[in-house]
């Protein structure tokens, strides 16, 4: 009976394994994210830095994600509401009782020039006296001292479509460009044949990092996400899925 007590040990690993892979034991989580920001989130919704990440550390975890693409404000209340199983891109300032990931992925907010012409920029005041491109909602997203320098600022604009700030820099219609550094150099290689992206630029670091944490309305799940993700930031996935997207600063 030793033998039949065995083959037992050895197929209920086997489906732990299966589960623990992100196979077909796997179970489905509904995932809300966003709507299109490449790199992050891609305009099919299944591919992107952020959506892959999150997938995989699922995945490590035992998961499969069934990724739900929504506004941020009707995101936010379908989790509240509990329709959610996961809402990614959130920090613990959105309030409520659900728990919160470890941080799995971080904006970094900078200002951007083109390298020839040396522009000394090493804080959010020197951007006064430049010509400023920003994202839209920038004045509310990056901090009182950027707002108040966007108050008095006379050549301060932002831009709903992101490619046009790339655009207005390398054809040097502006002279500093403010937002994510990955969306940037992403958005470059979308841009028209004609404008010269290979012209070197200087990134500002003149914001502070922005990590960014998904939500569980359940702890055990968020708690083996945490470990999933610290599975493939170990084994290589992780960096794997940040050299896939070109552009990376």
């Amino acid at each position: 009976m030793l033998w039949l007590r065995s083959l037992f040990v050895s197929a209920c690993c086997c489906l732990w394994a299966l589960g623990a892979n992100g196979s077909a034991w796997a179970i489905d989580l509904r995932v809300g994210m966003g709507l299109t920001k490449p790199p992050y989130v891609l305009e099919s919704g299944k591919e992107g830095i952020e959506v892959e990440i999150a997938e995989q550390a699922l995945a490590a975890a035992g998961y499969k994600m069934v990724g739900l693409q929504f506004p941020p404000a009707r995101g936010l209340a379908m989790q509240r509401a509990g329709q959610l199983d996961v809402l990614l891109t959130v920090d613990e300032g959105i309030g409520g009782n659900d728990y919160f990931s470890e941080p799995y992925i971080v904006y970094q907010n900078v200002a951007i020039t083109l390298a020839s012409r040396n522009l000394q920029i090493k804080r959010i005041e020197d951007l006064a006296n430049h010509s400023v491109a920003a994202f839209q909602n920038a004045e509310v997203i990056l901090g009182e001292r950027f707002k108040a320098l966007v108050l008095n600022h006379t050549n301060y604009k932002e831009y709903s479509q992101q490619i046009i700030q790339n655009n207005l820099l390398y054809t040097q219609r502006v002279d500093v460009v403010v937002g994510d550094r990955r969306i940037f150099r992403y958005l470059s290689t979308q841009l028209d044949p004609k404008v010269d992206v290979s012209q070197p630029i200087t990134i500002h670091a003149i914001f502070p990092p922005n990590p960014r944490k998904a939500v569980f309305k359940d702890s055990v799940i968020r708690d083996r996400f945490n470990l999933g993700l610290k599975t493939i930031q170990s084994n290589g996935v992780y960096d794997a899925i940040l050299k896939k997207y070109a552009g990376q600063l």
